[in-house]
């Protein structure tokens, strides 16, 4: 028995049809890979690469409250610190360099005592320049916390935890900022980041 022909109509509607379909499928594959690729984040810090190095400066400690005003102005960025009428008390303070590159970055270190929840806490803002010098994070043996990082002076911070402290670092354009404290509850440690700015000239009263 010969072989039943198949008719002109159907050969034609099956070339199309698979050609619709290999249009479709290039066409879910195109989608798939633009949605697969990671968006640019349009609030992403840009941080600077090219903030120029220091030259070596003497180390520089505060003796008393008063002189805080002008280790604010001296460091090259602006500082994180605690705002005047916020409760903190500033119990020391110093601005030092480090050998970063062929030059120097620096270093400015805040030291404060609160009253929370009944205790005495001890708490540290550091400040660092220029922004790139990650590095001179401290280390330890801190891990990702379970919870986000709260806004530390209008930036996002990342929230690291060692079971006895909690550290936020923000990366901004001009300077790198830590926080470190004790355990807290998330009211105690909001009550902390609140306190805190980055100065700007004429701040301290």
């Amino acid at each position: 028995m010969a072989p039943k022909q198949v008719s002109m109509p159907r050969k034609v509607l099956r070339i199309v049809l698979g050609t619709l379909a290999a249009v479709v499928l290039v066409a879910v594959f195109y989608v798939a890979v633009v949605l697969g690729q990671p968006q640019e984040n349009p609030d992403a810090v840009i941080v600077s690469k090219s903030q120029p190095l220091l030259t070596a400066s003497p180390a520089y400690s505060l003796t008393s409250a008063d002189q805080l005003e002008t280790l604010l102005q001296a460091f090259p960025v602006p500082m994180l610190y605690a705002v005047e009428g916020s409760g903190l008390t500033l119990t020391a303070g110093m601005s030092y360099d480090q050998a970063y590159g062929d030059g120097f970055a620096r270093i400015g270190v805040l030291n404060y005592t609160a009253e929370l929840g009944g205790r005495k806490v001890e708490l540290s803002l550091q400040s660092i320049y220029p922004a790139r010098a990650l590095e001179f994070v401290p280390k330890g043996s801190y891990h990702i916390g379970e919870v986000a990082g709260q806004a530390l002076a209008g930036m996002q911070s990342v929230r690291m935890e060692d079971g006895e402290h909690i550290r936020l670092h923000a990366q901004a354009a001009e300077g790198i900022y830590v926080l470190t404290v004790p355990v807290l509850s998330a009211d105690e440690l909001a009550t902390v980041t609140r306190s805190l700015q980055l100065y700007a000239k004429g701040d301290v009263q």
